[in-house]
Parts: structure tokens; C-alpha cells; sequence
């Protein structure tokens, strides 16, 4: 049964509520190193103008190489503390989850395919750890680096402030268009991932009898199609 759209955000909160001190700083570590990327432009338009009033270089240069480090190193610790916390997400769900179908009753389980189960635990949950670390932190710094972006291009080129906002306009319509149809489209190829998962758990449950019927070519190509069908979707 699918969760509603507010029901599904506060189970997402609820995982991820005893991580929030490694979420926090995992997210204000990458806003640093994106900040960090954000000047690098203003300092080397400052090397090009020493350069071309033929000041010293030494300051414009150790500067740019100072931001380049520091980004690059204040961002890769925030990405390593996000995938850090984004694995412990993962895990308090898949203990939960073990948790939940352990203490199902046996007519529940049976009525359940264990191989889909069985994704649900595996594959499903790995999609938690990129809902926080790719999703939520990536967006806030995103709309960061947006605002600052357009500080910095109004301050230094206002033809190149208007032409970049009409293609963000354009593009985010387009987003906005196409985005739905893509969450719908990822969430039918989890179910057939599922689904694939399912028929081939069948399939190796019922290993001797399969190989005592001569069934190989058939569960193969049932297996097949719902690969297939995972691939499509």
C-alpha cells in the first residue's frame, strides 16, 4: 500500500531524527566547500586583473590556491560525514524492517512473496541514504550556490545575470514537467525489481523439483520476462 505524500516524509524524519547532529554538519561542511567554489571565480578574475596591470601575483594566486584546498578539502570531510550518517540511516531502517517482518504471523508471510521482501530489506532501503545525502543536503546547498550565483553575476555582468536567469526559468519548467513522471517511473521499477526478486526466490525454493521436471528453459524465461520488465521500467 502506498504511504501518503505527508505519511511518507514523517517515517523519512523519523529515520533520520537520530542522525540530525551528523546531518546538520555534514550539510554545513558542504555548504562551506560549495561557498569555497562559489569565490574562486571572484579570485581569479582578481589574478587576471594583477596580471593585467602587471601587479604582483603572489597574493591573487595564494589566494585562489587557498579556496581550491580549502573547498576541496572541507567538502570531500562533509561528503564522507553525510555517507557516513546516510549508512547508519540505512541500517536503523533495515533493523526495523527485520524487526517488523520477524514478528509477522505465518498466514501474513505466506500471503507476502519473500522475494520481494527480501528486496524491500536490501535494495529499497540504499535508496534512503541518497534521499538525504544527494536530496535534501544537495538541494539546500544548491539553492545557496543559486542565490550566490546571482549575487555574483549581477555584481560583475548583468547581461550574463539575465541570460542565465531565463535559462533557469526554462529549465526549471521543464524540471517541473518531467520530474513527476520520473519519481512515478523510478517507484515501478522498484516494484519490478521486486517482482523479479519474487519469482526467483520461487524459482530457488522449488530447485529440486525444477531440475527433477525438466523446467529450466520455462522458470528461465519467466525470470527473464521479469527482468525484462524491470529493464523497462
Amino acid at each position: 500500500m502506498k504511504l501518503p505524500e505527508t505519511a511518507s516524509w514523517r517515517l523519512l524524519v523519523a529515520y533520520v531524527r537520530p542522525h540530525r547532529r551528523a546531518l546538520l554538519l555534514g550539510g554545513v561542511l558542504s555548504l562551506v566547500g560549495s561557498l569555497a567554489g562559489l569565490a574562486m571565480p571572484l579570485l581569479a578574475k582578481m589574478v587576471i586583473d594583477a596580471f593585467g596591470e602587471q601587479r604582483s601575483l603572489v597574493g591573487p594566486v595564494l589566494g585562489l590556491t587557498a579556496a581550491v584546498l580549502l573547498g576541496a578539502a572541507v567538502g570531500a570531510l562533509g561528503r564522507y560525514v553525510l555517507e557516513r550518517m546516510g549508512e547508519g540511516v540505512v541500517f536503523s531502517a533495515r533493523r526495523s524492517l527485520v524487526d517488523r517482518m520477524l514478528r509477522l504471523r505465518v498466514s501474513e508471510v505466506d500471503r507476502l512473496k519473500p522475494g520481494d521482501l527480501l528486496s524491500r530489506v536490501t535494495s529499497d532501503t540504499t535508496l534512503l541514504r541518497a534521499v538525504f545525502t544527494d536530496g535534501v543536503v544537495e538541494t539546500v546547498s544548491a539553492v545557496f550556490m543559486l542565490v550566490g550565483a546571482v549575487v555574483m553575476m549581477a555584481i560583475m555582468d548583468g547581461l550574463l545575470l539575465l541570460i542565465t536567469l531565463a535559462v533557469l526559468i526554462l529549465v526549471g519548467s521543464l524540471v517541473s514537467l518531467v520530474m513527476p513522471r520520473i519519481r512515478r517511473a523510478s517507484t515501478q521499477a522498484q516494484v519490478a525489481v521486486g517482482e523479479m526478486g519474487a519469482v526467483l526466490d520461487r524459482v530457488l525454493q522449488a530447485f529440486r523439483t525444477v531440475k527433477a521436471s525438466g523446467a529450466e528453459d520455462r522458470e528461465i524465461a519467466t525470470v527473464g520476462a521479469a527482468a525484462r520488465e524491470a529493464r523497462d521500467r
